[in-house]
């Protein structure tokens, strides 16, 4: 059963009991091994060349994060990595927490507690309570450089609140400052039951929280959210800029999360469950192996709803028959099959093969590398890795990831 209440209350709630601390990886939690090594890792690499398009006019950047939840947008933004990290010598990462001035936003008063609490021996970093349906919260502060949303906090704004939001962001911004937005995307595999919805908003949970076990036992509260398409963003965008009178260039848009979104175990949504995320949890934890049987893709069970979209659809078999291809070729170098082996690597695209010959040669020089467990220690996070750099070659966004990730320059 579902109780319907407010996402700030939900987030009051979740903050209290714990999940908004600063919590480590893990094969199952909030923030596990695939939000840590695949979506944080699409987010840095997304937002990576606009910050050092900043840095090259200035030291410091800016950023004020909108709907920041307890701070994580900081950790993210600390934590990008450098370009050549071959060539960056002790240089790990693009911006040091000392030249980041954040400022994070967040309807919640317990996530601006905790987020407090989290940083408080830092004095470039702020928090402060503000419901963004009220429009943008800070018009008297000086323009920032970035102003920055992740995992979904604007998808809580409906259409109209969204574009007056944008709106007042490009009114207050300086030429050249970007706006990260970060939104449900509408066609993901997680809930096929919205792909023909009309309605603008429409309930979703965050039941991937609670244990499998107690899924099923009480109530799950839902609040409603709105699912975005690259054409519904891109008109918002557009008359925004039109009515601020502003020229703005979208820098990238690309799909999140295809196969492994977090209600991809739930089934709550309209699909069946499936473990995929958690078998890429055990491919990046270097003291697991992954179970390769339960990571072969299968989309027979949703034909039906691919016919509703068929672009969507063509990416989605796309993506699926890349995946299983390295699935499968992994399999046959585990089973001595060097005739399957020999015939991916020859009929596959140039990218793909380039990956797989890469895989060869790791698996056969397994006794090179100093570690316990091979399997564990390097190559399952290699094909975990691969699996998700499809996922990025995979433009433009279509909406069929759990998250939809655009990157928008104000030009003037």
């Amino acid at each position: 059963m579902y109780k319907k209440i407010e996402p700030a209350e939900f987030y009051d709630v979740a903050a209290q009991v714990g999940f908004y601390g600063l919590e480590k990886g893990g094969l199952t939690g909030k923030k596990d091994y695939a939000r840590k090594y695949w979506e944080d890792i699409i987010i840095k690499s997304t937002i990576r060349s606009p910050i050092e398009k900043l840095l090259a006019k200035k030291s410091d950047i800016h950023v004020i994060d909108l709907g920041c939840g307890s701070g994580e947008g900081f950790e993210l933004l600390s934590h990008v990595p450098v370009s050549q990290p071959l060539s960056s010598g002790k240089q790990c990462f693009v911006l040091s927490p000392d030249q980041i001035s954040y400022t994070g936003i967040d309807v919640s008063d317990s996530m601006v507690q905790q987020g407090r609490k989290n940083y408080e021996n830092r004095n470039n970093v702020w928090f402060e309570q503000a419901d963004l349906n009220r429009g943008f919260p800070l018009t008297g502060e000086q323009p920032f450089d970035i102003y920055f949303s992740s995992y979904s906090s604007l998808s809580h704004l409906a259409p109209d609140m969204l574009a007056q939001l944008v709106e007042e962001i490009i009114n207050h911004a300086e030429s050249k400052a970007f706006i990260v937005l970060d939104l449900l995307g509408k066609y993901s595999l997680e809930w096929p039951k919205y792909w023909n919805e009309s309605r603008t908003m429409l309930p979703y949970n965050m039941a991937y929280l609670i244990p499998p076990e107690s899924r099923n036992t009480g109530y799950i509260q839902s609040f409603d959210v709105c699912y975005w398409t690259p054409y519904m963003l891109y008109n918002l965008l557009e008359a925004a800029a039109k009515k601020a009178e502003a020229v703005i260039q979208v820098v990238r848009c690309i799909d999140r999360s295809i196969f492994v979104g977090r209600h991809m175990e739930t089934g709550l949504f309209g699909a069946p469950r499936f473990n995929y995320r958690y078998q890429i949890n055990r491919l990046f934890d270097r003291d697991y192996r992954g179970e390769l049987e339960y990571l072969n893709i299968n989309l027979d069970w949703c034909a039906k709803f691919g016919k509703l979209q068929p672009q969507v659809w063509t990416r989605l078999q796309d993506y699926k028959e890349k995946w299983n291809c390295v699935i499968n070729f992994v399999e046959a170098l585990l089973h001595g099959n060097d005739g399957m082996v020999s015939r991916l690597i020859e009929t596959t695209i140039p990218d793909i093969s380039n990956e797989l010959k890469f895989l060869t040669w790791l698996y056969r020089n397994a006794h090179r590398f100093p570690v316990v467990d091979f399997w564990a220690s390097v190559m399952g996070p290699q094909i975990a890795v691969i699996l998700r750099n499809i996922e990025m070659s995979l433009e433009p966004a279509l909406g069929c990831g759990h998250g939809l990730l655009c990157v928008v320059e104000i030009i003037d």
